[in-house]
């Protein structure tokens, strides 16, 4: 594994003059060998051309395919992408949390391995927290939205029934919490992430729950969908039995003061 400091000082030094923020993207992974070398190669030729240092953490969650070997032979030419490689699948929030404790940036994002959201949306996420927001979240239900796909319709229903979950026992005024792109300031991030108790897809709601929680101020920013993966990871009865009870233990926790 590269550390993650050592990665940021290396770009730091070819850098091109101007913002001196730095910019840490997390790319969660698990079983993305069809999606990972495309998805590292969009993301670093458009950072690349932007006026700050970054850094790219990929976090192979287990997989059992080749993404962490193809993610690792592409850090190879590129000093700014690190590799961490988990022993287990521990969930898409473990990995996120795992990548946003490791990063070393002003200002971090996570975005998905398949490259469902374009990465140049990086920019007006970016500015949002430029601008003084703590957290910023693409919004697929905002007016400004556009589906070039659409979602399987088995997609659908579930996050149709997680946002009536979500709006019954948390909070109502995020009309989507699931979108795979979210950014940070950087102690924003390390506060919230410290505090996750959740590790599947339900890690989103824990986040923003936080966020509401301690008064942190979100920015919602439209996003354009270009991809929905054929074989989705959903399973409509199982994962909305598990997201329920993920949400009943987000509600339990606060009352318990778990959070602080």
């Amino acid at each position: 594994m590269t550390r993650g400091d050592t990665t940021l000082r290396r770009t730091q030094e070819s850098a091109p003059q101007g913002d001196a923020s730095t910019v840490s993207v997390i790319i969660p992974a698990y079983n993305e060998e069809r999606n990972i070398t495309a998805t590292l190669a969009a993301l670093v030729a458009f950072l690349d051309r932007q006026a700050f240092p970054y850094q790219v953490i990929v976090v192979d969650d287990g997989s059992r395919d080749r993404t962490g070997d193809l993610a690792e032979a592409f850090s190879v030419n590129h000093p700014a992408v690190t590799l961490i490689r988990s022993d287990r699948n521990h969930g898409k929030g473990g990995a996120v949390r795992t990548g946003m404790l490791a990063a070393a940036g002003d200002f971090l994002f996570f975005m998905d391995a398949d490259l469902s959201y374009p990465v140049a949306d990086l920019e007006k996420m970016l500015a949002a927290l430029k601008g003084g927001a703590d957290v910023v979240i693409g919004s697929r239900a905002l007016a400004e939205s556009h589906m070039e796909v659409r979602p399987p319709l088995r997609r659908y229903l579930a996050g149709r029934i997680y946002s009536l979950m979500i709006q019954a026992l948390l909070f109502r005024s995020i009309p989507d919490t699931q979108c795979g792109f979210k950014g940070f300031r950087r102690e924003v991030a390390r506060r919230l992430f410290a505090k996750l108790t959740l590790e599947g897809f339900a890690f989103d709601v824990e986040l923003l729950f936080l966020v509401r929680k301690f008064g942190y101020r979100l920015a919602m920013v439209p996003m354009r969908l270009t991809f929905v993966r054929e074989t989705s990871k959903v399973r409509l009865v199982a994962h909305s039995v598990q997201m329920f009870a993920d949400l009943v233990k987000i509600r339990l926790n606060a009352l318990r003061g778990r959070y602080g």
